[in-house]
C-alpha cells in the first residue's frame, strides 16, 4: 500500500505547480506581444493586407487600409466581400499554387488584376504562411497601381502619337541618301504634286521631270551638290502637277548624320508657298493703293533701335515737345534701360557719357511713371515738387513734363517721356501718346513672337528628326528579326533562336525608354508643378532602394551627409525625377572607374544647391556646355547607352523650380551635377 505523501511534500508539488503555470501565462504574454506588433506593421502599409483560412476562406485579419475600402470583413468569406458577383471561390484564387503537394507554404505569386468592387488595379503578392496558431494560411498583399496603368496606357498613346509624325507632316518631306535615292517620302507629296510616294522611290527621275522648265537647271545643279555640302540650303523652284496646275516650293534640305557622325543623306523638307506667292504679287500690284500704310509696314520690318527712333520722334511730334527720352525696364521693374534719346536731346545735352542705365528707386519725376503705375504730368517744372531729385550739370532745362508707362498685362515693360511742350501736356497727349507706343510694342511683340516661333519650329524639326532617328534603328532591327524568325523559325537553331529574341526584347526596350522619356520631357515642359516641403534624406533614401540592385551589382558605395540638412520647397514628383536622371546618367555612364555615388547639398542667399558626384569617367570639356540639350549625348555614344533626353529633363524641372542646372568635371578626376532651387517658392 503506497503511502499517502506528507503535507510539505503535498507544498513542494504545489509550488512546482504554480512556477509551471507562471511560466505559460509568460509565455502566452509574449505571443500576443508579438501578434500585436505584427498587426501594427501590417496596419502600418499603404496596400491591402488580409489574412484568410485556406479551406474556410474565413477572413482572420484585414489591415486598417483594406478595411477603409471594404469595412469590417474579418470573420467574414473572402470571394463575398472582397469581389462582386462571386457564387464561389474566385476561379483566379492562388491557394492551389501557394502550397506544396504536403500542404507546406511555397515562393510567393505575383500577379495584377483588377478589382470588380473598387474598380482600382493592383500588383497582387500571394503566399502561404503558419498562422499564430500553426495553420497554414493565405496572405495577400496588394498593391494599388492604377496610376502607373494609367501611364503605361499614356505611355501607348505617346509612342502612337510619335509614331505618326513623319507620316503626318503637311509638308513634303524626304531623306535622300548618300548614293543619291530615296531612303524616305513622306505622303504629303501626293498632296502637293498628285504622285504618290511610291511613284518617286520607283522612278529617281520623276523629282526632276516635274520641275517648271525654268527652274529644271537650277534645281538639277542643286541636287548634284546638295549632298558634298554640310550647310543647310534653301531655293524656291515650281512644279508642275500631275494635273498641270504651277505651284511654288519652298525647299530646305540639310544633312543627316548617324552613328559617329556617319553622314547617311540628307533631309529636304518642300513647302507649297503658291499662296504666299501670290499674295507677294497681289501687294505690288496694290503698292499704290497701300502708300497711305507704307510707314507702319516700313516700321515692321526695322530693327528695334529704328523702331525706337522712329516712335520717339513721332512721339515728339504728335505731343509737340522738343525733347524725350524711351527706355525699357527689367523683369522685376527695378532698373531702366534707355534705348533712344530725342535729336534735340543729344544735341543740347552737356553731358558727355550719358548712362543708359538707371535705378528705378532713385529715378526722379520720370520713375513716379513706374512707381505710380500711371502717366504722369508736370506742367511747371520750375516749382518745387517732391517728385523732383534735381538735374546735374549740363542737363537739359525742362519747362514741362510727360512720362507714360507701358504695360504688358500687368508690368511694366518701357517708359516713353517727352518734355518742354510749348503749352501744357492733357489727357489728349496721353491717349496719342499710349496708342503710339502700344502700337510699338504690338510691333515689338511680333517680332518676338515670330522669333520664338521659329525657334521653337527649329527645336520641333530637332526634336521629331532625332525622334525619329532613334526610332528607326531599333524598329528596323525589331522587323528584320521578326522577318527571320517567321520564315526560318524552324530551321534555326535554340541557340539562334534564343539570341534574336533577345535582340528584339533589347530593340524594344530601347524603344520603350525613348517613349518614357519622350513623355516625361514633354511632361516636365506641361505640368505644373505642385510645391510643398520635403525631407531630402527621405528622397535619397527612395533613389538608393531603387538602385539597390545595380549600386550592389557594381559594388558602388552611395554616400549621403550624416544631419543637418534642411526640408525644401518643391514638387516632390519632380524632385524624384532629377534624382532618378542623375544617378541613372551616373551609372551608365561612370564606366569601371565608378566606384562612389556621392549625394550633397548647400545653399547660398536665394537658392538650395542639391549636387550629385560621382568618381567615374569625366564629361570632355567639350560636351560640358551641350549636354543638357535635348537628344545630345557624348561624342561617340550610341542610342543604345540612352535617349538623351534625361538630362534635358533635369534641366527643364531645374527651371520650373526657379533654378538652374549645370555640371562641373574633370579638375579632381570626379563629375558633379547642380541643380539649383529658388528658396521662395
Amino acid at each position: 500500500m503506497t503511502a499517502k505523501p506528507s503535507y510539505s511534500q503535498l507544498q513542494e508539488k504545489v509550488e512546482v505547480l504554480e512556477r509551471e503555470l507562471s511560466g505559460h501565462h509568460d509565455i502566452e504574454k509574449m505571443l500576443w506581444e508579438k501578434q500585436d506588433q505584427l498587426f501594427k506593421v501590417l496596419d502600418s502599409l499603404d496596400a491591402i493586407v488580409y489574412v484568410a483560412d485556406m479551406e474556410s476562406y474565413e477572413i482572420l485579419f484585414v489591415n486598417r487600409y483594406a478595411e477603409k475600402l471594404f469595412g469590417n470583413i474579418t470573420g467574414k468569406i473572402c470571394w463575398q466581400v472582397l469581389q462582386s458577383n462571386m457564387t464561389g471561390p474566385c476561379p483566379f484564387c492562388k491557394n492551389s499554387e501557394i502550397v506544396s503537394s504536403d500542404g507546406k507554404p511555397e515562393d510567393i505569386i505575383l500577379w495584377e488584376i483588377q478589382n470588380t468592387i473598387t474598380g482600382k488595379w493592383y500588383s497582387i503578392r500571394d503566399r502561404a504562411i503558419n498562422w499564430l496558431d500553426g495553420r497554414v494560411v493565405h496572405l495577400q498583399i496588394a498593391i494599388d497601381i492604377s496610376d502607373r496603368k494609367k501611364a503605361e496606357a499614356a505611355l501607348q498613346a505617346s509612342e502612337e502619337k510619335f509614331r505618326t509624325v513623319a507620316d503626318f507632316t503637311y509638308d513634303w518631306e524626304y531623306w535622300i541618301n548618300e548614293k543619291g535615292s530615296f531612303n524616305y517620302i513622306s505622303p504629303s507629296c501626293e498632296r502637293i504634286t498628285g504622285y504618290s510616294a511610291q511613284e518617286f522611290e520607283e522612278n529617281s527621275a520623276l523629282l526632276l521631270n516635274i520641275i517648271h522648265p525654268d527652274d529644271r537647271t537650277h534645281l538639277g545643279k542643286h541636287l548634284d551638290e546638295e549632298l558634298d555640302t554640310s550647310k543647310v540650303c534653301h531655293l524656291n523652284f515650281r512644279v508642275i502637277t500631275r494635273t498641270g496646275e504651277e505651284r511654288w516650293i519652298s525647299h530646305y534640305c540639310q544633312p543627316v548624320y548617324g552613328h559617329e557622325k556617319k553622314f547617311l543623306g540628307r533631309r529636304a523638307s518642300n513647302r507649297d508657298i503658291t499662296v504666299q506667292k501670290k499674295a507677294q504679287e497681289n501687294i505690288k500690284r496694290n503698292e499704290t493703293r497701300r502708300a497711305a500704310l507704307l510707314k507702319l509696314y516700313e516700321m515692321q520690318t526695322l530693327p528695334i533701335k529704328e523702331v525706337c527712333n522712329f516712335v520717339l520722334e513721332a512721339s515728339q511730334s504728335l505731343t509737340g515737345s522738343d525733347i524725350g527720352f524711351m527706355g525699357f525696364l527689367n523683369e522685376d521693374e527695378s532698373q531702366m534701360t534707355i534705348h533712344a534719346w530725342s535729336k534735340s536731346v543729344m544735341a543740347q545735352c552737356e553731358i558727355h557719357e550719358k548712362p543708359i542705365v538707371f535705378s528705378i528707386a532713385e529715378a526722379g519725376v520720370w520713375g513716379e511713371a513706374v512707381r505710380q503705375r500711371q502717366p504722369v504730368i508736370i506742367n511747371d517744372y520750375s516749382s518745387s515738387s517732391v517728385l523732383k531729385k534735381g538735374l546735374p550739370q549740363g542737363h537739359v532745362d525742362i519747362a514741362r513734363f510727360m512720362a507714360v508707362p507701358l504695360f504688358d498685362k500687368d508690368k511694366i515693360a518701357a517708359v516713353v517721356a517727352v518734355g518742354n511742350k510749348n503749352q501744357n501736356y492733357d489727357e489728349q497727349d496721353i491717349k496719342q501718346l499710349q496708342l503710339l507706343i502700344e502700337g510699338m510694342w504690338q510691333i515689338i511683340k511680333r517680332r518676338q513672337t515670330e522669333d520664338e516661333l521659329i525657334r521653337q519650329a527649329e527645336m520641333i524639326k530637332h526634336f521629331t528628326n532625332k525622334v525619329a532617328h532613334d526610332l528607326k534603328n531599333p524598329a528596323i532591327a525589331i522587323y528584320g528579326l521578326a522577318r527571320i524568325l517567321k520564315r526560318k523559325h524552324e530551321e534555326l537553331s535554340q541557340e539562334k533562336l534564343e539570341n534574336f529574341i533577345e535582340q528584339i526584347v533589347n530593340s524594344s526596350a530601347q524603344i520603350s525608354a525613348l517613349s518614357e522619356d519622350i513623355n516625361a520631357y514633354i511632361s516636365t515642359r506641361e505640368t505644373t508643378l505642385h510645391f510643398v516641403d520635403i525631407d531630402l534624406m527621405e528622397i535619397w533614401q527612395t533613389i538608393r532602394d531603387e538602385f539597390e540592385p545595380q549600386l550592389k551589382k557594381g559594388k558602388i558605395v552611395w554616400i549621403e551627409p550624416g544631419s543637418g540638412i534642411p526640408a525644401i520647397r518643391a514638387d516632390r514628383h519632380a524632385l524624384l525625377r532629377v534624382y532618378r536622371n542623375l544617378v541613372d546618367n551616373a551609372l551608365k555612364y561612370g564606366g569601371s572607374n565608378l566606384t562612389e555615388i556621392t549625394m550633397g547639398y548647400a545653399s547660398s542667399d536665394m537658392y538650395h544647391i542639391l549636387t550629385v558626384q560621382n568618381n567615374g569617367e569625366v564629361i570632355p570639356p567639350e560636351d560640358i556646355e551641350s549636354i543638357f540639350k535635348i537628344f545630345r549625348r557624348k561624342a561617340g555614344e550610341s542610342t543604345a547607352g540612352g535617349t538623351g533626353l534625361g538630362l534635358a529633363i533635369v534641366r527643364e524641372l531645374a527651371r520650373h523650380h526657379k533654378g538652374d542646372s549645370w555640371v562641373e568635371s574633370g579638375a579632381d578626376g570626379k563629375t558633379t551635377f547642380f541643380m539649383s532651387i529658388a528658396q521662395n517658392l
